[in-house]
């Protein structure tokens, strides 16, 4: 080791620990990484790499130990505080935020002296981005949910690089780019180190280490086995540490050939698709043929069609009986399944445990009349997770607690169980060591023997030669060639898939030219423009009914109405933006009301009303506050949590007052009440109020850093943000914002009524996702909920000239919430799937 004042070193981890439950993750590590080194680390699945870069980037918290970047020490670094000292990190999985797009990704990243302008964020993303333009095409105003894993890595690479950082850590960064981009990254990474960077680098794939690698340090179960010179160490010397004993290849192709292959199992015939057109070959039984070109020639999306993932045409035949591929449940029903090559996003589901994860595809080997057999079903999935060699305590245990390996082996399992004739394996070795590798070999060859079809795309021309009986090679949505005997080897694969097609290798999966319909359904206020057109609709309707619709009189009985559900709305929207709902808005307006009936009783003087609105602004962050930790320190689920608040408030308004009593100062009610001509002056106020949350949303820190909360609090968490602060904001923001719609309500009731805001709940949720909110986070408009607003109060003024039954304003409600809820959902799928 060396002296611990060598001004080189920009990296140091001194002695850190971190334990798990059943796992002893890293043991007692030290590590140094100087300046213009390139600083590997390997090591099997679940050793502890990425564990021990997530301490280095303050986003796991070591038991003990301290982190050291540039001089500046720290026993619990954050990552904003490991951002700020110059050290920058490109996780296995990228730390982009999916509702997000390209450039604001880029800009939340930045420490605060590289951050850019909002007004200029997007050029200055489209100038980093431009470094990538012979491998990739990334429009930065693009959200990151439209983008496929490729495009991911790439932009979060050129994040991670444009924070001119000391050191860099590189997570598995070549899992998902093609050789292009490969070539370019370690072109970038040759300057960052002449300029007297360094960079720490994480792979599985040994031929890149060896080539970049001036240090490899090796990991084995938690601890350091040793630090060698680069030059120093062999591909093979590397492979005996990482996996403690001496590994030889124990199943080859060429020792699988021994075996004769059976008859024609899989047919494929005239299969065409938007990106690939009459495609025809077959699959024998027991024969793994590989699919390889140039990145979107078509043979993914072959891959997908017969999985059942995308629409198709043709005709598929799987053991002479004809297989639909109209969906992913018909197609294994049919006897296919297929392994994705997207394990964190189409893969593994947070949340369930590793066994049902495993068998979630295999019902119906593990139940009997639609009842799961438990004992049946843990000991098939132990029984894989043994021969997968799958590192975990326990099969119990959350799969996102597992390093991404493990989670591959495990979504890996899911298909084996299946024992589907069929399997489509979609790079089944991404994020795998070189011992869990082999073993995978060895499994799909195993399948083989029994009698499956197995169907291999890899980007690796060397792992089609090892594990492939044949090798058909795509060109612009078609088969260009077909390699089998002799002609397949690694030179061979390559050869072929250079000359099959004059395409350059260019991320495809970033859209080319924005299409006007795309930016529409992209863009947050396009629900807007829709509730504004119903509206319109609607007052057509209403004006042939009565000309009393249109007049003064008439919006001056409907716009304070109005001007109350738009605060509810927005209130609603703030706690939507971060993944949450907050039921007690209603109850909350009822307590404002009646705390208003005694601190802004009548005879007060102008000191005294001021004070009571300062006590109704307390009394509704206290509200927020309690929500917040119930919800995100307590974790209770937001629905439950603001449920209990819900029935807790409304006791105490009932307590309070059990009656409508005490009267309200109806000189400060007719301040509140004041209108300009028929327009209420609180409806100028509320839509100003829209529009200044609106702009804040897209155009300052805190709301992106909000709808980055909403959008993946975990992953805005890696990047810096602190979540909890955010959350705690927002809900706060919430309760505060039904401030001015009680204020409104109390001029309906000119004294304290407990029951008055109950049903603005309801509305408030509906309005605001008429106006596109997302259950889930991450999505929204106060304009949008503005408008949600209006069409509410639409429905129930033109229900009422229609002569309806008062019920009919709630079906109506309900059933548009619902459609608008399932129209923007599916619009927004479409957009990311195109």
């Amino acid at each position: 080791m060396a002296d611990r004042t060598d001004k080189d070193v920009v990296l140091r981890l001194d002695s850190v620990d971190k334990k798990y439950p059943g796992v002893h993750a890293i043991n007692e590590v030290s590590i140094e990484v100087r300046r213009g080194e390139v600083h590997a680390l390997v090591g099997q699945n679940g050793a502890g790499k990425s564990t021990l870069v997530g301490i280095a980037a303050g986003s796991v918290t070591a038991d003990s130990g301290a982190v050291e970047i540039g001089g500046a020490r720290a026993t619990n670094p954050t990552p904003q505080w490991c951002r700020e000292q110059g050290l920058a990190i490109v996780y296995q999985e990228p730390a982009l935020l999916p509702d997000l797009t390209v450039a604001e990704n880029m800009r939340l990243s930045m420490p605060e002296h590289l951050r850019p302008a909002v007004e200029s964020q997007i050029s200055w993303a489209d100038e980093i981005l431009e470094q990538w333009s012979n491998v990739a095409s990334i429009d930065p105003t693009t959200p990151v949910r439209e983008l496929q894993p490729d495009a991911r890595f790439v932009a979060e690479i050129a994040k991670a690089l444009a924070e001119e950082p000391k050191v860099v850590v590189l997570d598995e960064p070549t899992e998902h780019l093609l050789p292009a981009a490969v070539t370019e990254l370690f072109r970038l990474i040759a300057e960052l180190i002449d300029a007297g960077g360094a960079v720490v680098y994480i792979s599985h794939r040994l031929n890149e280490v060896k080539q970049i690698a001036h240090t490899v340090s090796v990991l084995r179960d938690g601890a350091l086995v040793g630090t060698f010179a680069g030059e120093s160490v062999t591909e093979q010397d590397v492979v005996n540490l990482v996996v403690g004993r001496e590994l030889t290849r124990t199943y080859t192709r060429e020792a699988a050939r021994t075996a004769s292959l059976a008859d024609t199992l899989l047919e494929v015939t005239d299969f065409s698709a938007d990106r690939f057109s009459n495609v025809d070959f077959s699959v024998r039984a027991g024969e793994i043929v590989g699919f390889a070109g140039v990145e979107g020639q078509g043979q993914r999306e072959v891959l997908r069609a017969l999985g059942g993932l995308t629409s198709n045409r043709g005709t598929v035949s799987l053991a002479d009986r004809a297989v639909k591929t109209s969906s992913p449940t018909a197609a294994l029903d049919g006897g296919i399944a297929y392994l994705t090559h997207d394990r964190h996003n189409e893969g593994i589901l947070p949340g369930l445990s590793l066994r049902e994860n495993a068998s979630l595809s295999a019902f119906d080997r593990v139940s009997r009349l639609g009842v799961i057999r438990r004992y049946r079903e843990r000991k098939i999935t132990s029984e894989t997770f043994a021969s997968m060699r799958v590192k975990a305590p326990s099969p119990e245990v959350d799969i996102a607690t597992l390093s991404g390996g493990n989670q591959q082996k495990v979504v890996l399992s899911r298909v084996l169980m299946t024992e589907s004739n069929l399997i489509l394996a979609d790079e089944p070795t991404q994020g795998v060591d070189i011992g869990a590798r082999e073993e995978i070999y060895s499994i799909l060859r195993e399948a083989s023997v029994r009698g499956a079809a197995i169907i291999v795309l890899s980007s690796s021309a060397a792992e089609l030669e090892q594990l492939c009986d044949r090798v058909i090679v795509f060109s612009r949505g078609t088969i260009a060639k077909e390699l089998s005997g002799e002609d397949l080897s690694e030179h061979g694969i390559a050869q072929a898939v250079l000359s099959a097609t004059s395409t350059r290798s260019r991320v495809e999966t970033t859209l080319k030219k924005v299409t006007l319909g795309r930016r529409i359904a992209r863009n947050d206020l396009a629900p807007a423009a829709i509730l504004a057109a119903a509206t319109v609709l609607l007052a057509f309707v209403a004006i042939s009914q009565s000309d009393f619709y249109f007049t003064s009189r008439n919006f001056g009985l409907v716009l304070p109405l109005l001007a109350i559900l738009i605060f509810f709305a927005m209130a609603q929207q703030v706690v939507m933006m971060i993944g949450g709902i907050d039921l007690s808005v209603g109850p909350l307006a009822g307590l404002l009301v009646v705390v208003g009936s005694f601190v802004l009783s009548a005879y007060r003087s102008p000191v005294g009303m001021v004070l009571g609105l300062l006590v109704l602004v307390v009394v509704a962050a206290v509200v927020g506050l309690v929500n917040w930790t119930l919800a995100v320190v307590v974790k209770i689920n937001p629905l439950i949590a603001t449920l209990v608040t819900y029935t807790a408030i409304q006791g105490i308004a009932y307590l309070l007052r059990p009656l409508p009593e005490g009267t309200i100062d109806p000189v400060f009610l007719s301040h509140i009440s004041n209108k300009i001509g028929f327009v209420p002056i609180m409806v100028i106020v509320a839509v100003a109020v829209a529009v200044i949350l609106e702009y804040s949303l897209y155009r300052t820190l805190f709301g992106i850093r909000l709808r980055a909360t909403g959008s993946d609090h975990n992953t805005a968490d890696r990047v810096g943000v602190r979540t909890k602060l955010v959350a705690l904001a927002a809900y706060i923001g919430c309760s505060v914002l039904v401030v001015p719609a009680a204020l409104l309500l109390m001029t309906q009731a000119g004294t304290g009524n407990a029951g008055i805001g109950d049903s603005y709940t309801l509305a408030s949720i509906g309005a605001a996702v008429l106006g596109g909110a997302s259950i889930f986070g991450g999505r929204g408009s106060f304009i949008g909920a503005c408008f949600g607003a209006v069409l509410v109060i639409q429905i129930n003024t033109v229900v009422q000239f229609l002569d309806l039954p008062l019920y009919w304003q709630q079906w109506l409600l309900g059933g548009l919430t619902i459609a608008a809820a399932a129209l923007y959902s599916r619009a927004r799928t479409l957009t990311e799937r195109k």
